[in-house]
């Protein structure tokens, strides 16, 4: 199960691209077993039938705290802009994105300016406006909603409505992520929400709504079966034109090996983000396809610099020469994932491609260890001049086989030179929940945590390595502190111009690579199975795969 807190901690429970054209590595990579005479097997024609393991809490993405949530919101639900299999915002309810070229973005950074799509209908007849917008920022601001975010939300001071089909929004001071976090493919995803039948509420945690939305999207919501089926029919009065589907089924199954099964017998057209220990079975399916989709979603071993054995950036270098990547992405990932340097991908502007690297160097760690005044014992052990054993601890979540398979291979490489590792995990709810409520990571009780993060469309790191964002002000559970990385996010943070945030980014990448409050191990490339009968798929590589759900046929 993948949850959303605050900028998302994703996979064991879980940012402005101006432009953002795909790189050359951005791409994916498909396979495709033979079909029988031709011809896709067990095909409903306009029926599209998904098949997952995650079941939404409800299906509203503004108090939901699962990715699922976002997922289904493409089917039925409207964001301002949404992000392509390009990398590249497109106009959704708003006709496109603002910039400083366009005019969209003030001279001055704080005056932002959305002209929203004329014409565009509720499932339920009224017509979307500019009320609604400013409604469900009503509503993320409002203290009684339970919502995973408001970063971005809360820079705003005021949205004018100049009319029906045009907003300018002010904020209380420059924030360059702004559009890329304000109803689009942000780190906590929030489509707009219809102003008429919400209004009445004093808050939407429990709402009828929740469990059968009413969007402006291409499928309504017809049915939802808990534990079992979540059905959507085409929308006729869709902006776009009716979709080319006629029928979107999206069964729950929480077993991986009864999905296998149904994906096997053609009783499920496609899965998504399919587990990596599947990977063979996924790949010898008679009659699917199997597409490795680059995403921007990092694995990592994230450190509490607190630790008093992990205080030592000499230490926790050594330990990222001392783990071997490639081995941990053959045996957890079956080779699917992409090794990292950075917490940015390869495939978006913010990468630094000449970021310090640190392969896997045994000789080399040793060096540092040593020069850390950690010393090879007899017993086959580290050993300070005080007798202590170099000894860390990993810390991940219960039930899933790829963290145990990951505390596995590090724990063996780590005593390799030296290392006593020990592992103790907890269930996903206490790893993840938030400093209230006594969080594992938000509350400091780790010394080494395995766990992913996904980002958002933009660049946006600031929650995860400022001074200013100790939990619970923020998500840098590392605790690190670096007056020279601040300064360099300060810049990505205020200033427009895409030359001069990368140019920052860079800086923070590079003193990451030096101060290694994290090892991070791979780039998830997310395993999307499917039926060859299914066309117009076209997966994004950020927040969700989903953007051109309308386009899609069977």
């Amino acid at each position: 199960m993948t949850h959303r807190m605050s900028a998302r901690f994703v996979s064991l429970a879980l940012a402005l691209a101006l432009t953002g054209a795909a790189l050359a590595g951005c791409t994916k990579i498909s396979s495709q077993t033979g079909t029988t005479g031709g011809q896709a097997q067990g095909v409903i024609p306009g029926v599209l039938r998904i098949g997952n393991n995650s079941e939404p809490d409800n299906m509203n993405p503004v108090v939901g705290n699962q990715q699922i949530e976002v997922d289904l919101s493409m089917f039925w639900g409207g964001y301002l802009l949404n992000w392509t299999d390009q990398n590249k915002f497109i106009g959704e309810l708003a006709l496109d994105e603002p910039t400083t070229t366009n005019g969209g973005i003030s001279k001055d950074g704080l005056s932002i300016t959305y002209h929203l799509r004329k014409g565009v209908k509720w499932q339920d007849g009224p017509e979307f406006t500019a009320d609604d917008v400013i409604y469900t920022w009503q509503q993320i601001m409002n203290p009684k909603n339970n919502v995973s975010s408001r970063v971005g939300y809360d820079d705003v001071a005021t949205i004018d409505a100049r009319d029906k089909y045009t907003i300018v929004v002010h904020l209380k001071k420059r924030f360059s992520p702004f559009v890329a976090s304000f109803f689009t493919m942000s780190g906590t995803p929030y489509p707009v929400l219809p102003k008429h039948l919400l209004a009445q509420y004093a808050d939407l945690n429990q709402v009828p709504y929740n469990n059968k939305p009413v969007g402006t999207g291409p499928f309504i919501v017809t049915n939802w079966e808990k534990g079992s089926l979540i059905t959507m029919q085409a929308n006729p009065t869709y902006w776009r034109g009716p979709p080319k589907l006629k029928t979107v089924e999206y069964h729950i199954i929480p077993n991986e090996n009864t999905l296998l099964t149904q994906m096997q017998t053609h009783e499920i057209d496609f899965t998504f983000n399919a587990s990596a220990s599947q990977y063979e079975e996924l790949k010898a399916i008679p009659g699917m396809k199997v597409d490795l989709v680059p995403f921007t979603q990092y694995g990592q071993l994230g450190f509490n610099t607190t630790a008093s054995t992990l205080s030592d950036k000499l230490v926790r270098q050594a330990l990222t020469y001392a783990t071997d990547r490639d081995e941990l992405i053959q045996k957890v990932s079956h080779g699917v994932n992409i090794a990292a340097d950075t917490d940015q991908p390869p495939f978006l502007w913010a990468y630094n491609p000449n970021v310090k690297k640190y392969p896997y160097d045994v000789a080399k760690a040793g060096q540092l260890f040593d020069q850390a005044g950690w010393k090879m014992g007899t017993d086959g052990y580290r050993h300070n001049a005080a007798s202590q054993k170099l000894s860390v601890q990993l810390t991940g979540s219960t039930g899933r086989a790829d963290s145990i398979q990951i505390e596995e291979v590090v724990q063996a490489q780590w005593r390799k030179v030296g290392v006593d590792v020990t592992i103790k995990n907890y269930l996903s709810p206490q790893m993840f929940a938030s400093y209230g409520a006594g969080g594992i990571l938000q509350t400091g009780k780790f010394e080494v945590g395995v766990y992913s993060w996904v980002n958002g469309v933009d660049p946006d790191n600031s929650t995860l390595w400022m001074c200013n964002q100790f939990p619970p002000a923020g998500q840098n559970v590392y605790h690190v502190c670096d007056q020279q990385l601040d300064a360099a996010e300060q810049i990505a943070l205020t200033q427009y111009d895409q030359a001069t945030r990368k140019k920052a980014y860079f800086e923070v990448e590079d003193r990451l690579a030096d101060l290694q409050p994290a090892i991070f191990t791979w780039f998830i490339r997310r395993i999307d199975v499917y039926t060859p009968a299914l066309q117009n798929y076209k997966p994004a590589h950020a927040v969700t795969t989903f953007w051109n759900t309308w386009e899609y046929s069977i």
